[in-house]
């Protein structure tokens, strides 16, 4: 049934009586209004219910969150699910946090979640974030800010944004959706996995079996997104759990506790003398929004923020400045690290620069990744268990 709106045209006639009675006066007339019924579209939602209602948000108790359970179905079916409220104190790891960008919206393409009997507008990015992550056969919790907070509620909203750090530190972890993939993104997904773990930076190492343009356009297909470059992510992302960064169908997961490794195979490939040294037609490939997160997160995790950068954080920091001879790059810099941590890495000149860096990527490896007091003479007694060097 189509809902009647009125457009209408009043013509009045009317006088008055020169008469007041107890303070009233008296006035009579004829109106005419014309009136004309016109359809309004209704909004459409792609559901099989004959609602079209918005779904209407029920007020949140103070340290109360909402969570969405996002129900089962394919990647085309039609989104939908139900709001849970829940004090966040009793939600501990029990949802998921998406962390995302929101994008533009294009009001040419509208997309739609049905909440219980209502629905919200979504936008795109959402839209095939939600899809990609919904599960064929069960229900998933997530925790959306697009949906779990009333974004038409200033007061809620601005609660809500003091919890948001308890949000993605009480999740089970956060997943970072990066949009969808292009052919690029397997080469970078690829790289990033294996920086991940442990493996050697040797000539079996991804960036070494592809070409330079290769490298450097799937590198940065993922970490140059509009992702890297939201102010939240920081927050979001960095007091996470487990993060997983996800592009379309790949992805890749770290604990907190890989942080710090992940951050220095990051920094030393940056330093690696085959690194830094990119085909003249290769774009740049710049790590530094990752390697923000990253080092945030370490230093969440640790409960502090380093006093004295490290001999890693001092060559990584110096390595865009000129020196005639490579090894300088490490040498000239050993002055400025605490004296302790560079004991026993004497400065030898009748190694090649590619042994100086093996032998400071085991030093700088091993420090980072144990016990940040101990010297590098103490590393070196380790043996076996020092981390895997690079062989160049």
């Amino acid at each position: 049934m189509n809902r009647p709106s009125y457009y209408w045209k009043l013509f009045t006639y009317y006088s008055t009586i020169p008469l007041t009675l107890f303070d009233w006066r008296v006035s009579f007339g004829i109106w005419f209004r014309f009136t004309h019924d016109s359809k309004i579209a209704r909004v459409e939602v792609p559901f099989d219910s004959d609602g079209g209602e918005v779904y209407a948000y029920k007020p949140l108790n103070r340290n109360a969150i909402r969570l969405l359970q996002l129900e089962p179905g394919a990647y085309d079916d039609p989104l939908r699910g139900h709001l849970d409220r829940i004090d966040i104190a009793k939600a501990q790891q029990k949802y998921t946090a998406l962390s995302y960008v929101w994008g533009r919206p294009d009001y040419n393409q509208r997309h739609f979640i049905r909440i219980g009997n209502g629905y919200l507008q979504i936008w795109g990015n959402l839209n095939n974030a939600l899809r990609t992550l919904r599960s064929e056969n069960r229900v998933i919790t997530l925790w959306v800010d697009a949906l779990c907070i009333n974004q038409q509620d200033f007061m809620e909203k601005s609660e809500q944004v003091q919890l948001m750090t308890q949000i993605y530190s009480s999740a089970a972890g956060v997943h970072s959706w990066m949009g969808d993939a292009t052919p690029a993104s397997t080469v970078g997904v690829e790289i990033l996995s294996y920086l991940l773990g442990d493996g050697p930076f040797d000539d079996g190492a991804p960036w070494h079996r592809r070409p330079a343009s290769e490298v450097a356009e799937g590198l940065n297909d993922v970490i140059g997104r509009e992702y890297f470059q939201r102010i939240w992510i920081v927050q979001e992302a960095a007091v996470g759990r487990r993060v997983t960064l996800q592009v379309g169908p790949l992805s890749i997961r770290w604990e907190a506790a890989d942080t710090r490794r992940f951050l220095t195979r990051i920094k030393l490939l940056e330093i690696s003398p085959l690194w830094t040294a990119p085909a003249p037609e290769s774009p740049a490939v710049d790590f530094r929004a990752l390697r923000e997160l990253l080092e945030q997160a370490d230093a969440k995790r640790a409960g502090y923020h380093p006093a004295a950068p490290t001999l890693l954080d001092i060559v990584h920091t110096m390595r865009h400045m000129h020196s005639t001879d490579p090894r300088d790059k490490i040498f000239g810099l050993m002055g400025l690290a605490a004296p302790a941590e560079v004991a026993g890495f004497v400065p030898d000149y009748t190694t090649s620069w590619e042994e100086t860096y093996a032998k400071f990527y085991k030093h700088a490896y091993a420090a980072a990744l144990k016990d940040p007091n101990k010297t590098f003479e103490e590393h070196a007694k380790e043996g076996p268990s020092s981390p895997k060097v690079p062989v160049m």
